[in-house]
């Protein structure tokens, strides 16, 4: 990830899952440690049980300086293949991991890469397991997470890839709040929604520290009984050897200073109707098999560009930059070069059919430059919303 230059620049398994299902969770924000501190003896036992069930056995191990753990796996026995609908999944031999090579394009690669045939997965640990079991007890008041950004929607039209480079920041948020930017594709009605996600975001919630960090999201059902964040339940099938969709970002954006993107492309594969999740153009970091969803396969009828926040006991958080936006990229968010796929594979860029979606106007902002196909987004937050 360079500089831009500019703006081209089982019993217990759901409650596992449910870490990842954080878009509709709050957490009684204690630290995981101190957490797990207060186990009664029972609930100990039973996180060792359901931790080595979620663990594979690892071929290699690697640590971050941040602490994580990615254990390289190998390739078939990820947990992707523990989804019961993924039991006679096959995939051509051409997908079963990238090439082994070194991704100097990219700055959130922390870890060395897996031997050929396996696949880094971040272990779960039973802070994870702590937290999952507040996040799947508490549910969020209606109305807590905003959107500041732009949707296509075409009637009669389906899409069949997204693309966009989003400048990255670090925002401030408090541990009960998360915020960031994504690209999201969803296709079905609300009560049986397909939707995929990719971007980044500070979310201590998910991840137990409030670093930039990138994210990947399905769900079949709107979230209701089906959804799944990055790896860390059975859904995403991990491809490349070295970079996950769930790893933290060393260089974000400095207002006034460098600038620091990602070019991300979500990309629906015409022959074997997999959702490819692909950055900077070439490195193929994984997909979301078409087995997951019911709507998805005759495309998506909506896309999202821009910024996703959740509040907290204290208000919502920061959006992008924490400046509402003014067209200044180095001043706040945005997507740029954004473009969408047909389902005549011919690649369009957005124009003025696009709709500004803002939640919370007296917080964030959201401008659409049709001209440049930019979108700028962002804003202070601060208390709540109307």
């Amino acid at each position: 990830m360079a500089p831009l230059p500019g703006p081209r620049m089982s019993s217990f398994l759901p409650l596992a899952v449910g870490l990842f299902l954080a878009y509709h969770a709050i957490i009684l924000v204690e630290g995981g440690r101190a957490i797990t501190s207060r186990l009664s003896w029972e609930e100990d036992l039973e996180f060792e049980r359901q931790l080595n069930i979620l663990n594979k056995p690892p071929i290699k191990t690697m640590h971050t300086r941040r602490g994580a753990i990615y254990d390289c796996i190998e390739f078939y026995k990820q947990p992707a293949f523990d989804h019961p609908l993924l039991k006679n999944h096959e995939i051509p031999k051409k997908d079963e991991t990238a090439s082994p090579r070194l991704h100097t394009t990219l700055m959130m690669s922390q870890i060395e890469e897996c031997p050929k045939g396996t696949v880094p997965i971040r272990r779960t640990t039973k802070e994870d397991l702590s937290r999952a079991k507040y996040l799947s007890s508490t549910s969020n008041a209606p109305g807590d997470e905003y959107r500041a950004g732009i949707s296509l929607q075409i009637e009669g039209e389906r899409f069949f890839g997204a693309s966009g480079v989003a400048n990255i920041w670090h925002p401030n948020v408090n541990p009960d709040q998360f915020s960031g930017a994504e690209t999201a594709l969803r296709a079905g009605p609300e009560e049986q929604i397909n939707e995929i996600r990719f971007g980044w975001t500070v979310n201590p919630q998910l991840y137990g520290y409030n670093l930039t960090s990138m994210f990947a999201y399905w769900t079949s059902d709107g979230g209701k009984t089906t959804g799944c964040y990055n790896t860390r339940c059975p859904g995403f099938v991990q491809v490349d050897p070295q970079v996950t969709p769930d790893m933290y970002i060393e260089k974000t954006s400095v207002l006034g200073g460098p600038t620091y993107g990602i070019h991300t492309n979500i990309i629906m594969d015409r022959e074997t109707e997999h959702w490819w999740l692909i950055l900077e153009d070439k490195i193929k970091i994984g997909y979301w098999p078409k087995e997951l969803f019911q709507r998805f396969n005759l495309g998506a009828e909506y896309i999202y560009w821009g910024g996703h926040v959740k509040s907290g006991k204290d208000g919502i958080p920061e959006m992008g930059s924490g400046n509402l936006p003014d067209r200044i990229p180095e001043h706040t968010g945005y997507y740029s070069d954004l473009e969408y796929q047909d389902k005549d594979d011919v690649i369009w860029k957005p124009d003025q059919r696009v709709q500004i979606t803002v939640d919370c106007e007296e917080s964030y902002g959201s401008l659409w430059d049709n001209e440049h196909t930019i979108l700028h987004f962002g804003g202070p937050g601060g208390g709540t919303c109307a």
